[in-house]
C-alpha cells in the first residue's frame, strides 16, 4: 500500500495524488491518501484548507488512523527518517520524507509499502502515467450553460490563459515572504514573447483578485476577464483548454498548463518560483517551457 499526505491547495494535492498513484501503479500496490493534516489547525502560518480532488473523475481510498499510526512510528526519530530518504531500498515499510524541492531519484527505489510526506512537485514523479492522469483529472461534473459558452470562445481563438497569483500571497506574511508575487514587466515580456512567436492572440485572466487585475493588468492585446461563481476548479479546466499558457508561481495554474494537451502549446513560466528560489533550480517546470524574468 501507498499512502500519500495531502496538504494545501488544489494544485498541491493534485501533485502529491500524482506521484502517489504513479508509484503505486508501477509497484503494483494500492492508493490511499491521507486526509488528517488538512483537518489540523493552521495557526497563521499557512492557509487551510480541504479535500479538494473529489471535484475530478477519480476513485480515491482514503487511509485509516490506524493504517496511518502504523507508518508514523517508523517517522520517530531523526535516524530513521535519514536512513530511509537515503537508502529506502533496504526497508520492506517506509516512511519517505521530501528533503528539499529537488527531484529524488530515490523514489523510483521505494517498497511496497511507502507513506510520502512531501510536495513531489516534479513531473518526473508522474511523466510515465501522463496519460492516466489527463483522464483522472477531468472533471466530473457537467458543466454550467455559461461555462460551455466560455469554453467554446476559447477554443475558437488563438488563446492564452494568463493567472494571476494573489490572495495569501498577498494577505498572509508567511506567503508572502516565501512566494512572492510575479511582477507587471514578468506578464507584458510573456505577452510580447507569445505576439512574436504567434501573432495576435485572446488573453483570458484567470485570478483569485480578478478585480485587482481589472484595475492594474495593463497589456496592449485583447483581455478576458474571467470571472463567475463556479469552483475554482473550473478556472483551471479553462485553463487546460486554452492553446497556450502564462503562469503564476503558482501549483494551481502549473497544473492548467501541464494538462493543456495541445501539442504545440508555449508555456511562459516565472524564473523564481518562489522569492529566492529559481525555478531551474528545483526540477518544477518540464523541459519545453519558457522562462521569463520574475
Amino acid at each position: 500500500m501507498i499512502i500519500t499526505k495531502l496538504i494545501g491547495g488544489l494544485g498541491n494535492q493534485m501533485f502529491q495524488y500524482a506521484a502517489g498513484k504513479s508509484l503505486a501503479i508501477k509497484k503494483g500496490v494500492e492508493l490511499k491518501v491521507d486526509l488528517s493534516h488538512l483537518n489540523k489547525d493552521a495557526q497563521g502560518v499557512y492557509t487551510q484548507r480541504t479535500y479538494e480532488l473529489n471535484v475530478f473523475n477519480l476513485k480515491v481510498a482514503e487511509a485509516t488512523p490506524e493504517e496511518i499510526s502504523d507508518f508514523e512510528n517508523l517517522n520517530s526519530s531523526k535516524w530513521k527518517r535519514l536512513l530511509q530518504r537515503n537508502m529506502p531500498n533496504m526497508f520492506a515499510k517506509t516512511y519517505f520524507s521530501e528533503s528539499g524541492n529537488k527531484y529524488h531519484p530515490a523514489f523510483e527505489t521505494l517498497p511496497k509499502q511507502v507513506y510520502l510526506d512531501g510536495f513531489w512537485q516534479s513531473e518526473k514523479y508522474f511523466q510515465a502515467i501522463r496519460n492516466i492522469l489527463l483522464k483522472g483529472f477531468e472533471l466530473k461534473n457537467e458543466q454550467s450553460k455559461n461555462v460551455q459558452l466560455l469554453n467554446a470562445k476559447i477554443k475558437s481563438g488563438n488563446s492564452v490563459s494568463l493567472h494571476v497569483r494573489r490572495g495569501d500571497y498577498v494577505n498572509l506574511p508567511s506567503a508572502n515572504n516565501f512566494h512572492g508575487l510575479c511582477s507587471m514587466d514578468y506578464y507584458q515580456a510573456a505577452e510580447k514573447l507569445l505576439q512574436e512567436k504567434i501573432g495576435d492572440c485572446d488573453f483570458f485572466v484567470f485570478s483569485d483578485d480578478i478585480e485587482w487585475c481589472k484595475e492594474n493588468l495593463k497589456l496592449n492585446s485583447r483581455m478576458h476577464f474571467i470571472e463567475h461563481n463556479e469552483p475554482a476548479c473550473i478556472d483551471m479546466y479553462l485553463m487546460r483548454t486554452c492553446k497556450h499558457n502564462i503562469i503564476a508561481n503558482s501549483s494551481f495554474s502549473w497544473w492548467g498548463a501541464w494538462l493543456n494537451e495541445n501539442a504545440n502549446k508555449l508555456v511562459i513560466s516565472p524564473e523564481y518560483w518562489f522569492k529566492t528560489i529559481k525555478s531551474i533550480d528545483i526540477d518544477i517546470l518540464p523541459a519545453n517551457w519558457i522562462t521569463l524574468k520574475s
